[in-house]
């Protein structure tokens, strides 16, 4: 059984809202640097921006979400998480293993596709809720 030389992985993480915006920077060239240690290459990165989380971390509220999809050797998430472990800044974060020819974008769209019908469900509970309260 042959393994493969490279993996691809999905990291998402949030730092704290009070991180200046070169700071964050700064955690994202760390991030880089690592994955290109471990023969890697950043396939696509995004920034979501300052987002309210849903429960407080460490009595922050709010987060700057990142999100980076990455190939690497093996032990590239481990060393990645090590830096995320003892850097203050970085407030939670989760890997998971994506295959191969996973497209961001792809799933990215559905999402937003997902989302945009929620509200508009929501919307129409609310309008018929309001419509028998009118009555």
């Amino acid at each position: 059984m042959s393994y493969p030389s490279s993996y691809t992985y999905e990291t998402i993480y949030v730092v704290k809202s009070s991180l200046s915006d070169s700071s964050a920077g700064t955690i994202h060239q760390k991030v880089d640097q690592v994955i290109q240690k471990f023969d890697g290459k950043v396939k696509t990165r995004e920034d979501w921006g300052l987002k309210e989380m849903a429960y407080p971390i460490d009595k922050q509220t709010h987060g700057k979400y990142a999100v980076v999809v990455y190939t690497g050797k093996q032990g590239v998430v481990d060393e990645i998480e090590r830096h995320f472990k003892i850097s203050d800044d970085v407030i939670r974060f989760l890997t998971v293993s994506v295959p191969a020819d996973y497209d961001y974008g792809k799933y990215k769209k559905q999402s937003l596709m997902f989302e945009e019908e929620a509200r508009k469900a929501r919307e129409y509970k609310e309008q018929k809720k309001r419509e028998r309260q009118q009555q």
